[in-house]
């Protein structure tokens, strides 16, 4: 009986020892992929990832993804070019009446300022923008994103460029808070105002064909009425709520030379 007892006890040991092994490796596993710094890295990849969805499929099905896709990539085909497309609408207010403004983008200018509109325009962030700022005689500003989620993505502020050329009448330049805050808001000037330069408003580009026609035509009824920190939050909900014949951006898309009949 003892010698029975005895190899009864070393099997309950060794059982005991491999349960003990077991247990000690689960919980290594589980501090592993359970730590702060790997859910940190998850973190931050998954936000990268999310920075370079194209702008445009951010509200698109699945089923409408590799269609918006497709389309982006045929407008990147030109993306080169320094020549983009702005196809307005409703302007006076009125619903359906449409003008195209052909803007000449400027690198010489302002090269950190076209890189982020060709970004931009790339990622069709303009499309159903509304000119949410029109001042009569002075500028007309656009460039808060209608889907609220859309325009977080475009929070990241870039430098200035040195102020190369003055804010004449057909320029567009970048809106901003102070130094080095520009992000997505734009405007363009409709009339001479020289005296922005001397704040570091530097054009990155210049209307090239559609001034008059269309700029000039822009629905100032509202001023500046239009609440910004409510465009954010709401986005174009908001805007066809409360003003619905706001003039607004229906496509903006790059151009090639011949396309937009610059000579």
């Amino acid at each position: 009986m003892r010698v029975k007892g005895k190899r009864s006890d070393g099997a309950r040991a060794k059982h005991f020892f491999l349960l003990f092994a077991l247990a000690f490796v689960v919980v290594i596993l589980i501090k592993s992929f359970g730590s702060g710094s790997w859910h940190s890295k998850a973190a931050n990849d998954e936000e990268h990832n999310l920075n370079k969805i194209p702008a445009a499929s951010l509200t698109a099905s699945k089923d409408n993804q590799v269609a918006s896709d497709t389309t982006i990539t045929k407008n990147e085909a030109v993306q080169d070019s320094n020549f983009v497309e702005f196809v307005f609408s409703n302007l006076d207010g009125e619903s359906g009446k449409e003008g195209t403004v052909i803007v000449q983008l400027m690198p010489e200018w302002a090269p950190l300022g076209v890189g982020r509109i060709k970004e931009l325009t790339g990622a069709k962030f303009y499309d159903e923008c509304r000119v949410f700022r029109v001042i009569h005689r002075f500028m007309a500003q656009l460039g808060i994103n209608g889907n609220p989620k859309v325009q977080k993505l475009w929070k990241k502020e870039i430098k200035d460029d040195p102020v190369k050329t003055s804010n004449a009448r057909g320029t567009v330049t970048f809106a901003m808070a102070g130094p080095n805050t520009r992000t997505t808001q734009i405007f363009f000037n409709k009339v001479d105002n020289k005296y922005l330069d001397g704040q570091g408003f530097a054009p990155f580009g210049k209307v090239v064909s559609g001034l008059e026609e269309v700029i000039d035509h822009i629905n100032e009824e509202y001023k500046e009425t239009p609440n910004q920190g409510k465009i954010q939050n709401r986005g174009n909900e908001y805007l066809l709520q409360e003003f619905p014949r706001l003039s607004f951006i229906k496509t903006a898309r790059f151009v090639s030379s011949a396309d937009s009949d610059v000579k």
